[in-house]
């Protein structure tokens, strides 16, 4: 096998004041050949090319540019550097398979009836006051939904996907389960899709952590290939990384560069290392295809977008002042880095236009051209907005945007300031306008007097974000109009949309039954 190995210099001025050079060995795993320059090709398609970095529990705070003195991300903070910023950008669901399913179907959740990773019922039934028997537990991409890929692929594009599926049922996190559909069918032309369960033999086997550099290589050839065939390229590079299973995700020279960094120096927030070193390494792969796409002259025309697929663990790292973690529907679970890169076309600035990762569907599409998106997609709706006029410098008309969660997620007591410790999140809908997010929780609201005794029974919880972004001060009761005002939007969003209320009680439920938070094995 060969091997190839990339010198890279990283500079730790928080800590040691000195130049670190790592080696990086990247394993040419798929077709055992070293990466070939192609020179591209004369004429260049007047399409923009795209790569989606989807990056995979990588939390608000967790890369340099953003103020974290302890993890070194160049290349992530080098894109930033060159993006527009989306300091409200979020996910549609606050964990990975339904966040996955939403980003490449371009729809709210009560679309995709994939609400939650495994079942709807996460944790203790006895501890479920609702019962769940009208949610569709979704758990597949169905095969009706029509993918960004395919949308592309209409108007001439080549599409890839390397990494994380994970939206194809129980059987596997990768594709190719009864009732799922595999990325091949949702129009992705050239695949890498590999189970989580197989991360661990494959590193044993090739020294690749989570498969980084692998999906790199092998984006880094589709992107030569489709530029010496004169094609635009649609990349969809879904990480593994940064998920738990650090033992799997760094080199060893990586982690001791971080261990002997912590040992070195005091740093106001937490530090993990096997954390550090992984997302340091998941940011230089990222930097390799960067490096690439300038060597190949097509940087300019390439729009690039990064986001994460929901929000950061709390084993891991400081993520104040947003509320809460991964599975939450406050803002720790949802809003996550965002930020679209095309320097020629998008002036480098930070926005707080509140975005969607369900946004990035149409912007794409109206970028290739599509003048007329529902008819390119026969009639299929899509729930999300083109970001083009904020990209742009354009105003952005003010809107609503949602979430909607009809599921039970466990506790665990690493995961603190949840509504309750038995639960990382309950039942519950969200509305965001300008500053005001509402919280509508559905046991409270369906079981305890809903809008009767609103004033009583705690089925809502009122924010103003932009004066209390860590959710702390709840304003139901003290602006009752405001209050109101978003409820009735978000109930008129519930019809609009058919999303699933659940209304009876659990006949399971026991309210002697002790509290049954602890460490949750799957996430």
């Amino acid at each position: 096998m060969k091997m190839l190995f990339f010198m890279r210099n990283r500079n730790n001025n928080q800590c040691l004041g000195i130049v670190i050079r790592r080696i990086i060995i990247v394993a040419a795993v798929c077709l055992g050949t070293a990466i070939l320059t192609i020179q591209p090709a004369a004429a260049k398609s007047s399409k923009p090319n795209f790569v989606f970095f989807f990056i995979d529990d990588m939390g608000y705070h967790d890369w340099g540019r953003h103020g974290n003195k302890f993890i070194e991300t160049p290349s992530i903070d080098r894109l930033a550097n060159e993006s527009v910023v989306f300091s409200n950008g979020y996910v549609n669901a606050a964990n990975c398979a339904p966040s996955r399913c939403a980003v490449l179907s371009g729809q709210y959740t009560p679309r995709t009836h994939f609400y939650n990773v495994w079942s709807i019922h996460r944790g203790d039934r006895s501890k479920d006051r609702l019962s769940l028997k009208d949610v569709i537990n979704g758990q597949v991409f169905a095969d009706e939904k029509v993918s960004f890929a395919e949308a592309l692929k209409k108007v001439g594009y080549s599409t890839a996907m390397y990494g994380k599926w994970h939206i194809s049922g129980h059987g596997r996190y990768g594709s190719g389960v009864d009732g799922g559909v595999s990325p091949q069918m949702q129009g992705f032309d050239d695949v890498i899709d590999h189970s989580a369960r197989d991360l661990d033999s494959l590193f044993k086997k090739n020294g690749d952590p989570k498969q980084m550099f692998t999906y790199t290589k092998r984006a880094i050839e589709f992107a030569e290939k489709s530029t010496q065939d004169n094609k635009p390229f649609m990349i969809y590079l879904a990480h593994h990384a940064v998920h738990t299973g650090n033992d799997v995700g760094s080199r060893t020279e990586t982690r001791k560069y971080f261990t002997d960094k912590k040992s070195m120096g005091k740093y106001e927030e937490k530090v993990n290392t096997s954390y550090a070193a992984h997302l340091a390494d998941t940011d230089t792969s990222i930097g390799l295809l960067l490096d690439k796409l300038e060597e190949l002259k097509i940087k300019d025309n390439t729009v690039i977008m990064f986001l994460s697929d929901n929000g950061g663990i709390p084993t891991r790292l400081h993520q104040k002042p947003l509320r809460s973690w991964k599975g939450s529907y406050y803002e720790g679970g949802i809003r996550v880095p965002f930020f679209i890169s095309w320097p020629k076309q998008f002036k480098p600035t930070e926005t707080d236009v509140p975005a969607m990762a369900i946004d990035l569907y149409p912007t794409m599409l109206e970028l290739a051209g599509v003048k007329d998106i529902e008819n390119h997609l026969d009639g299929y709706p899509i729930d999300g907005k083109s970001l083009l006029p904020v990209l742009t410098g354009k105003n952005m008309p003010e809107r609503a945007i949602f979430w909607h969660f009809p599921a039970y997620l466990r506790g665990d007591k690493k995961y603190t300031e949840t509504r309750t410790p038995d639960y990382r999140q309950q039942p519950v809908s969200v509305i965001r306008k300008g500053d005001w997010k509402l919280h509508l929780f559905l046991e409270e609201w369906s079981l305890d007097g809903g809008r009767e005794k609103i004033d009583t029974n705690n089925c809502v919880e009122l924010y103003k974000l932009k004066q209390d972004v860590g959710e702390k001060n709840n304003l139901a009761l003290s602006n009752k109009t405001k209050r109101d005002e978003m409820l009735e939007e978000l109930l008129a969003w519930h019809k609009s949309i058919n999303a699933p209320i659940p209304t009876e009680p659990n006949p399971e439920y026991d309210p002697t039954a002790k509290p049954t938070a602890k460490k949750s094995k799957k996430k």
